[in-house]
C-alpha cells in the first residue's frame, strides 16, 4: 500500500469518525435505536426488511420511498454477515449516499420482478453497484468502525413495530421481491 493511499484512508477514517461521534450510541447497544436517530437526521423513518435476495446478486440494499427508508437484506445468510450488511446499508444511509436511482435504471428489465406499486412509490433503489468506489469504501470503513463501538453489546435483528400503513407497504414489497412475473 503507497503511503498516499494510507494517508487517504486514515483522513478516511478520521472524517467517518467524527460523523459517528455525533451519534449517541445506545447501550446495550439496539439497532432500532440507533436507526431511529439516523431516521431523525434524515427526516425518514428507517425500516429492517429480511427478505430472500436472489444468491447472485447483492446481500442487502436501500430503497428510498417517498414517506420512509427500507435497509432489505437477505435474511438466508449467517446472522454475523447479516449483521455486517445491516451495518453496511446503514452507512450508505448515514453518509447520504446516492446509490442507484429509477431514472439511472432505464429499462423496466431491471425492475420486471417488482411490484408497479412498489416501482412508483419508490424513489431510490440503492443497490452496490450503483455506489462509487469511494462511497463503497466509506460504508465498509463505517461498518467496521460502527462495529468496534458496538462491541459485544449488540442485539441487531429485532422485530420492529411498524404503523399498519408501513407494514401493509412492506408485505407488497415483500411479494414484489419473492414472487417472479411473467413477461
Amino acid at each position: 500500500m503507497t503511503e498516499q493511499r494510507r494517508s487517504s484512508l486514515r483522513s478516511l477514517r478520521k472524517r467517518i469518525d467524527r460523523e459517528l461521534d455525533e451519534l449517541e450510541w445506545p447501550t446495550p447497544f439496539d439497532i432500532g435505536a440507533l436507526l431511529d436517530r439516523i431516521a431523525a437526521r434524515r427526516g425518514k423513518p428507517i425500516s429492517l426488511f429480511p427478505a430472500e435476495l436472489p444468491a447472485d446478486g447483492p446481500g442487502g440494499l436501500v430503497i428510498e420511498r417517498r414517506d420512509d427508508l427500507v435497509i432489505v437484506f437477505d435474511d438466508r445468510l449467517p446472522m454475523l454477515q447479516q449483521e455486517h450488511i445491516i451495518m453496511h446499508e446503514v452507512a450508505h444511509v448515514l453518509f447520504g449516499h446516492r446509490g442507484t436511482t429509477l431514472d439511472d435504471l432505464g429499462s423496466a428489465d431491471e425492475l420486471s420482478e417488482l411490484d408497479p406499486d412498489v416501482v412508483e412509490s419508490a424513489q431510490r433503489f440503492a443497490r452496490r453497484h450503483g455506489y462509487s468506489q469511494l462511497e463503497e469504501t466509506e460504508a465498509e470503513v463505517a461498518a467496521a468502525l460502527m462495529w468496534l463501538r458496538i462491541g459485544a453489546s449488540r442485539s441487531m435483528i429485532a422485530p420492529r413495530v411498524r404503523p399498519p400503513e408501513i407494514a401493509e407497504a412492506d408485505e407488497r414489497f415483500r411479494a414484489a421481491l419473492t414472487t417472479a412475473r411473467t413477461r
